[in-house]
């Protein structure tokens, strides 16, 4: 039977570069005929755009009683049936009952990993204890005392990820990371863990750059002497706190340019306090907004000082409209974005002095901006929603 109804599972709708991807392929979809469902752990209704109600079938996953995010799977697979879902993408929620909905449906499933192979182990050394669950001092204790020396000190997580995710690949019909350097490495430590699973067919990995929406005219606008950071304001990953600390270099050497910071998370308010006493001056704080593009248009850098990415769509968001992305070279992704220095800056991670050297350095030449901007828009054109969503098409077509 053809699939007339494609599926999309996000921890939340919308957010970050995951929900990004979910909404513009369902977009795309949307526009082929196809009928498209997104499945969301929390669903932000504040922030859901008009558009993705009137076009989109939009639910809330069903959960266990008592659980924060514990599928409930008798009742996700049976709303799988309801909706007569062919195809199911699942945004990186290791949590789905692969298993059970193999055995109870028909849909197809794809698996996507939105960040670099084995991001949980970065994440899970990085933590902080008062970004535990519940961080009560004896709960912090804990966490400093035994389970952090455990993250920093041994195996354990690489180990437990590795076995989630050979565990995982019986039950899905591919496996997507965001680049081919994702897909080979994702498939290499995995049949080198022996774990069951492991032994999945060569088929089963593959690579799909993001896709982009086409941009909205005009691309190709006076630029104002703004740096951009777009995304989540969280500590874990995006470590926010290493921008601020660049821009002090940065504004003193520069005094006439200023720092846009848009999103919304739990390190907001740290965030604006550690502004304060670093003594910045040209720093907003600007929220979330819906309407990024004309941040896009208005910015000459667009910049991240992440742990670690996978492909970052704030970044190639901007270069289509002459935003310049600048970033440490913690992900190999970034390779890609940048065209090896053509179209951006790659810091070495994770230099801090080094990133503001750079980036003062590009402020200051107004010629080596034009020729990172020209490239930059011809580098947006692989990521092209047309181009990816026939990939996507095909894929779903063949399975």
């Amino acid at each position: 039977m053809q699939t007339r109804t494609i599926a999309f599972l996000n921890w939340q709708y919308p957010g970050g570069g995951g929900e990004t991807v979910s909404r513009n392929l369902g977009h795309f979809f949307r526009s082929r005929g196809f009928r498209v469902v997104i499945y969301a752990g929390t669903l932000y209704d504040d922030i859901l755009p008009e558009e993705d109600r009137e076009a989109f079938t939009i639910r809330t996953v069903p959960r266990l009683p008592g659980t924060a995010f514990r599928i409930d799977g008798d009742a996700f697979c049976h709303q799988l049936r309801e909706d007569r879902v062919g195809a199911l993408v699942v945004q990186g929620v290791t949590c789905a009952p692969f298993e059970q909905i193999g055995r109870e449906t028909d849909c197809k499933v794809l698996f996507c990993l939105h960040n670099l192979p084995l991001w949980e182990v970065h994440a899970a050394r990085d933590k902080r204890s008062r970004d535990i669950p519940r961080p009560t001092p004896a709960r912090r204790l804990e966490f400093l005392l035994l389970r952090k020396p455990v993250n920093l000190l041994t195996g354990k997580i690489k180990r437990r990820t590795l076995k989630l995710y050979a565990g995982i690949l019986p039950h899905i019909d591919r496996m997507v990371m965001l680049c081919p350097e994702y897909r080979d490495q994702m498939r290499e430590i995995i049949r080198k863990s022996g774990f069951a699973g492991s032994d999945a067919p060569d088929e089963k990995f593959l690579s799909v750059f993001n896709p982009l929406l086409p941009p909205a005219e005009p691309t190709r606008t006076p630029k104002e002497k703004i740096v951009l950071y777009a995304g989540r304001i969280e500590y874990e990953q995006k470590r926010i706190d290493r921008l601020l600390r660049i821009w002090r270099r940065v504004e003193s050497a520069v005094p006439e340019w200023k720092l846009q910071i848009l999103g919304r998370g739990k390190e907001s308010e740290a965030l604006q306090r550690q502004a304060v006493r670093l003594g910045l001056q040209r720093v907003e704080f600007l929220g979330h907004r819906t309407d990024l593009t004309s941040y896009y248009r208005s910015a000459s850098f667009i910049c991240l000082t992440s742990d670690f990415e996978g492909l970052p769509m704030c970044l190639v968001e901007g270069q289509q409209y002459g935003a310049i992305p600048v970033s440490f070279d913690s992900y190999a992704a970034i390779g890609a974005i940048t065209e090896q220095g053509e179209a951006g800056i790659a810091v070495p991670a994770f230099d801090e002095c080094r990133y503001a050297e750079q980036l003062i350095g590009a402020m200051k030449d107004p010629a080596r901006q034009e020729y990172l901007r020209e490239n930059g828009y011809r580098a947006a054109e692989k990521y092209a929603l047309e181009r990816i969503g026939a990939q996507w098409t095909e894929l779903i077509k063949q399975l």
